[in-house]
């Protein structure tokens, strides 16, 4: 048998075992339920995202601001250094251009540090926020006797009834207005 014939028969029988085969037999036995969640809604309707995104942006801007400051006072060093070339020694001159590029390389490190620990409290943030949503839906879905709870990508066909989506929602942001973000920069 050809590898393509293998294939299409393996997926003939999964279509079969789905569509009504022995797996909705299966379901039908044991009183399994399934419900759907549309993540796109969750996540754009969530408020604990809003807060991720608002913190993110609040301290991002607070980096950008000490980056402005930063960027202002080396420009300052150097049009200093350029006005005390006249007056300096070579050595000294020299001296002073090593501690501006000590400088400038420490700037840069900063804001790399920085880039950094925003990057990594926003995926933080998200991370506690993926926890809560398992924890809201699995309540959610205890409550409706929900056996198993899917994202709506993942089925073909639901009945109305058991999307869970609004439920969550509400839910999520009643439990989880919001989650703080720590940004660390070590």
């Amino acid at each position: 048998m050809t590898e393509f014939k293998r294939i299409g028969l393996a997926l003939a029988l999964a279509f079969g075992l789905v569509a009504g085969g022995s797996t909705g037999l299966w379901a039908d036995e044991r009183g399994t339920r399934v419900a759907i969640i549309e993540m796109e809604r969750i996540i754009g309707e969530a408020v604990a995202i809003a807060s991720i995104q608002a913190q993110g942006e609040a301290q991002r801007r607070v980096f950008e601001e000490e980056s402005m400051r930063e960027a202002e006072r080396l420009r300052a060093f150097q049009e200093e250094l350029q006005q005390q070339q006249a007056l300096l020694t070579a050595e000294a001159m020299e001296e002073r251009q090593r501690a501006f590029n000590a400088e400038l390389t420490a700037a840069d490190e900063r804001a790399r540090l920085r880039g950094q620990a925003l990057q990594r409290a926003v995926q933080e943030g998200e991370i506690q926020f993926r926890i809560a949503l398992g924890t809201v839906v699995a309540e959610v879905a205890e409550r409706h006797a929900i056996d198993i709870v899917l994202p709506v990508h993942n089925s073909i066909f639901a009945v109305a009834e058991f999307d869970l989506t609004d439920q969550v929602i509400e839910r999520m942001n009643e439990a989880f207005p919001e989650i703080a973000l720590s940004f660390d920069e070590n």
